[in-house]
């Protein structure tokens, strides 16, 4: 009688510690949870439309190489002052809808004002405007992006001129027509619910969440396996990252 081998373990820990493609929460609440599974520490990191920094206040100042650039410091994410192929990740995070008021993006960048590409010489106007700008910018990060390099954009879906828009979908076919393949999408809903000072109908659902698109520059026909060595998130038992406070200085945000 032979005798019967012993069957092998499953490599791995069991876990519900784990990266959700959904959070209720704010943007740098997440944006640490999307670099934590495609970008490696120590990687350089050009987040075009820096702004006032807000997706970083949640990263240790000392995880990436960090270049941080917006209109207001002279650099236009349509034409970037990197070398072809030099850059390991591009952040890009544009007003998501145009502003005819001026108001409908507060303590954001109004668009027309900051990106100068709706006014009345411009050929595109509302919607495609916006467009024209993410895939312009999107067509300079491939430029600068090294081979395996990783595109992290954020969105909104709107309504206009009474128009579904998806705006999530039309980015990702035409990125994919550059070449660039889209390997996850984080949804981050609001908290609280959304209001309007008046309604007179309302014809189509309020947008509520927005997106982080992740794209990856492909090298050759190599599929994404995850990173080696990858930034863990400390949480605080709610699914969102625990900050450091005076008493605990010496646990890092990621460990």
């Amino acid at each position: 009688m032979t005798a019967r081998k012993k069957r092998k373990s499953p490599d791995g820990t069991p876990t519900n510690d784990l990266v959700f493609s959904a959070y209720v929460g704010t943007n740098d609440e997440v944006f640490p949870f999307v670099l934590s599974l495609y970008v490696e520490p120590g990687s350089t990191v050009a987040d075009v439309t820096y702004g006032k920094g807000v997706f970083w206040r949640n990263v240790p100042p000392d995880a990436y190489k960090l270049l941080a650039t917006d209109l207001q410091s002279g650099v236009d994410c349509r034409s970037l002052p990197y070398q072809d192929g030099s850059i390991d990740c591009v952040v890009f995070d544009p007003p998501y809808m145009h502003t005819p008021g001026g108001t409908a993006h507060v303590d954001h960048q109004n668009y027309e004002g900051y990106y100068k590409n709706n006014l009345t010489r411009s050929e595109k106007k509302y919607h495609e405007a916006v467009l024209d700008l993410y895939f312009k910018a999107a067509r300079e990060a491939w430029r600068v992006l090294r081979e395996g390099g990783t595109y992290v954009v954020k969105c909104q879906d709107e309504v206009c001129a009474n128009q579904q828009r998806l705006t999530h979908v039309e980015i990702i076919n035409e990125l994919q027509s550059y070449g660039f393949v889209v390997e996850d999408l984080f949804v981050v809903v609001r908290n609280g619910r959304p209001g309007v000072s008046r309604l007179l109908k309302q014809a189509h659902a309020r947008k509520n969440h927005s997106y982080f698109l992740v794209f990856l520059k492909p090298r050759g026909r190599k599929r994404w396996a995850g990173l080696k060595n990858r930034l863990q998130i400390t949480t605080n038992g709610t699914g969102k990252p625990r900050l450091p406070s005076a008493k605990d200085e010496e646990f890092s945000l990621f460990r």
